[in-house]
């Protein structure tokens, strides 16, 4: 599975479901989303597809994002910064879960269900459909 193709799967799934359904949190563009206090959950997304991702924390506690195969990813793509991020330990779980936003649970849901039948099925894809009429 190519993880840029996927995150960008994401993202579009992500819009579709903020304009069909709205959200009491969170923002239309995901990438404001999910770098401005969501960023744990867009890690918990790609570690459904890539479950030997390991969590990372940016050192001054402000991001979260995904080491896959060596990388750092989030919800941007390829981070240029690795050198910035450190494996997640108890302590940083503890921050993540007092001060990260969590999405309400009725877009949650959508948004999960949606994303992976989108990835899954990357030509038959509800975002695929939309752009094409679009």
């Amino acid at each position: 599975m190519d993880i840029i193709e996927t995150i960008n799967i994401i993202n579009e799934t992500y819009e579709y479901v903020y304009e069909t359904y709205g959200s009491s949190n969170g923002n239309f563009n995901p990438i404001q989303t999910f770098t401005g206090g969501f960023c744990y959950e867009y890690y918990i997304i790609l570690h459904r597809f890539f479950p030997f991702a390991k969590l990372m924390m940016q050192n001054d506690k402000m991001h979260c994002a995904a080491l896959i195969d060596g990388e750092i990813y989030d919800v941007t793509g390829l981070r240029e910064d690795s050198s910035n991020f450190h494996e997640v330990n108890g302590c940083d779980m503890e921050y993540i879960y007092n001060r990260y936003g969590f999405l309400n649970a009725g877009f949650k849901d959508v948004f999960n269900k949606m994303v992976v039948k989108n990835v899954y099925n990357k030509g038959n894809s509800f975002t695929k459909k939309r752009n094409k009429t679009a």
